[in-house]
């Protein structure tokens, strides 16, 4: 929604750092890759490449021009090329800042396809336009519970009162139903996507704590705007 863009980029914002130039992070070369382009650090987040990609031109991105970048810049980037590349002004509430905080954490297509492919559209390209906007809002709910883990089965099962085994029965099904929990559904089967794509990541064992504790809270906090609205129809 696009009332939830302020939400969503504080609650971003908050979970980056200030300024860091590490060597072995891809992110602070211009170019993208360890020891291509030039060496000039992240900012709020915002990574070496994608400045240059808001600047039109890698090789205008210096060490300075980073360390420059205010919460206002920080803003501008994170609408155009995060929010507005996830569509986040058409998503519903809860599921606009889960996928715009994981875009921004790990990429725009990898968000987008991990979408797709729990809505099992037949197009999977990283683009989420109408068709993917229908299916969001009329997927069969048995298509999405496919996605979920059993961690978020039984979270699921628990809000909602039902038996937390890990098994979606009967029981779970005509309770999502009765209670209208489908976008939940949908939050947590993207939500144990996001998870498994931390866990494939080459610096798990390193930063994987952190990413799945910026996940619980990513999930924390598209639950509570998905209860703060009515529900969509």
């Amino acid at each position: 929604m696009q009332i939830n863009f302020d939400i969503a980029a504080q609650f971003t914002s908050a979970r980056e750092g200030r300024y860091q130039c590490i060597r072995t992070d891809a992110g602070n070369w211009t170019l993208g890759q360890i020891g291509q382009g030039n060496l000039v650090g992240t900012m709020r987040g915002i990574s070496a490449p994608v400045m240059g990609q808001w600047l039109g031109n890698p090789t205008m991105v210096t060490s300075s021009v980073m360390k420059s970048i205010t919460d206002d810049t920080f803003k501008a980037i994170a609408r155009s090329l995060f929010w507005r590349a996830i569509n986040g002004d058409q998503l519903p509430p809860g599921l606009d800042l889960l996928l715009f905080d994981f875009a921004f954490n790990s990429g725009v297509a990898r968000a987008a396809k991990q979408l797709q492919r729990i809505l099992h559209l037949e197009q999977i390209d990283g683009d989420i336009g109408e068709d993917t906007l229908e299916a969001v809002l009329h997927a069969p709910v048995s298509d999405v519970l496919l996605a979920l883990s059993d961690k978020y089965v039984r979270r699921l099962q628990d809000d909602l009162g039902v038996a937390s085994d890990g098994i979606i029965g009967p029981g779970t099904l005509k309770a999502i139903k009765a209670q209208d929990a489908r976008l939940r559904a949908l939050i947590y089967a993207c939500a144990s996507q996001q998870e498994a794509a931390y866990r494939s990541f080459k610096g798990f064992a390193q930063f994987g704590r952190g990413w799945l504790g910026r996940l619980d809270q990513r999930v924390e906090a598209a639950v509570s705007l998905l209860t703060s609205v009515p529900a969509l129809t």
